[in-house]
């Protein structure tokens, strides 16, 4: 109940923070009907840096030979482009029709988006995780040991359609895959179409907010933010020139028991049920704030024995705040039972050889983005995740996790960046057993234009 109320009482005091204007700049000009690529529009930013949601809705076009320009393509009437960049940004959603390779003709668009990142890693301390930091996968109590890699698994290529109907209505569909797959073989992010306030397909979770997770130069981030991306329906309504919205979704579920029931195959995880999702998102010139929930039903199947089933449900408030035009302050908070593996916790343990019962967890994080000049910035970004653990887990059974990063990143042109990253992780077991890993990693990349 602490945590509870903990968030409730940041979400009052954020939002009497953001809600001080609602003034947009106007609308610039539009483009020519071109294969273009298109550098961000400056003109359409607040004076924080933040975009501008002051664009046409597609469904207002009398005249469909206006929709003929890219701006047109480029709509608040979309739920999934609504990220609030600053400077480079890896969390960012593939952005609206103002970057990357661009063809349009008469009713339709199609974007070719991307780019090459290669990680060069470093570790000083044992850490499984050898392609992204994650300090679940530290070995309490191992043998000193260090490691080398070298990979760009990180690339990403994506593909974004869009048409205008005949009634005037946008659709659009979406695809986005890495190089995480086995094998260094092409892995599917995202792969969803959207239409008239409905989504389906595969995508960011609704309990998600894009824009308040860390920038990082690794892949994971955190130990508290929600990155997660799943198969679902869902459906966005949005009012008040788009300050205010409300999302609820039906999502594939994925329950994650306790990791000793894994390795010791002791049964298998079920999903009877999908998870429930709901989400208020605030929107103000200098920030966001969001709130979102989620339920679902947590089933385990020891071997040999009839399935055992439990609740689960949480809530994820989150916020960032623009405290200077070049510097950002973001956070979040996620509590709930049952829910620990929408961020690297067990959901579930078993508690005897016939009982068993969803977890507890609580993880929080906090970071700093500032830009230091148009082509310097920073990211410094801390987070903590804890499971309240059930007597009869197995001491070696995750009980906190910790998450730290600071970097330093050069982007001299729109097209290439070069970063430096220092990274330390904790891994506490249910026993308090402890152990720690250090990383340096240095990153390049090339943008699609």
């Amino acid at each position: 109940m602490f945590a509870v109320r903990l968030a409730i009482c940041c979400a009052c005091l954020l939002i009497a923070n953001l809600a001080k204007g609602n003034a947009q700049p106007p609308l610039g000009a539009e483009l020519p009907e071109q294969v273009v690529s298109q550098a961000p529009a400056q003109a359409d930013r607040f004076p924080s840096g933040l975009s501008s949601y002051d664009y046409p809705e597609m469904s207002t076009f009398g005249d469909m030979s206006a929709i003929d320009a890219p701006r047109s393509f480029v709509g608040g009437a979309f739920s999934e482009t609504d990220a609030l960049s600053m400077g480079l940004n890896f969390n960012e959603f593939p952005k609206d029709y103002r970057n990357g390779l661009l063809i349009t003709k008469d009713r339709w668009a199609v974007k070719f988006g991307g780019y090459v990142k290669a990680d060069l890693i470093h570790d000083y301390d044992p850490i499984d995780s050898t392609d992204f930091f994650d300090p679940a996968t530290i070995p309490v109590n191992a043998l000193d040991r260090t490691n080398t890699r070298f990979h760009a698994r990180q690339t990403r290529l994506n593909l974004d359609a869009r048409w205008i109907t005949e009634a005037g209505t946008p659709l659009r569909f979406m695809v986005e895959g890495d190089f995480y797959g086995q094998g260094n073989t092409f892995r599917l992010r995202h792969a969803y179409g959207e239409y008239n306030r409905w989504i389906v397909g595969q995508t960011w979770t609704t309990f998600t907010h894009r824009a308040a997770l860390p920038n990082t130069l690794d892949n994971v981030g955190d130990v508290a933010s929600i990155g997660r991306r799943q198969a679902q329906l869902r459906y966005t309504r949005k009012w008040y020139d788009d300050r205010w919205s409300w999302s609820t979704s039906v999502e594939n579920p994925n329950v994650q028991p306790d990791e000793f029931l894994l390795q010791n195959n002791l049964g298998s995880a079920r999903n009877p049920m999908p998870d429930f999702v709901t989400r208020i998102r605030y929107t103000a010139d200098r920030g966001q704030i969001q709130l979102a929930a989620l339920g679902r039903q947590l089933a385990y199947e020891p071997t040999g024995q009839p399935v055992r089933t439990a609740p689960g449900g949480g809530l994820n408030g989150t916020a960032f705040y623009d405290i200077a035009k070049r510097c950002r302050t973001y956070g979040g908070i996620l509590w709930g039972q049952g829910i620990g593996s929408y961020r690297d916790l067990p959901d579930y343990a078993l508690i005897s050889t016939d009982r068993g019962r969803a977890l507890d967890s609580l993880a929080w994080y906090s970071g700093l983005t500032h830009q230091w000049t148009d082509k310097w910035s920073t990211n410094l970004t801390f987070s903590e995740g804890t499971v309240s653990n059930l007597p009869g887990q197995s001491l070696d059974s995750i009980h906190r996790l910790r998450y730290f990063a600071v970097n330093l990143i050069w982007q001299p042109n729109p097209y290439s960046f070069a970063g430096a990253e220092y990274l330390w992780g904790s891994r506490e077991n249910y026993s308090f057993d402890a152990s720690e890993a250090n990383r340096f990693m240095v990153s390049f990349g090339f943008l699609l234009p």
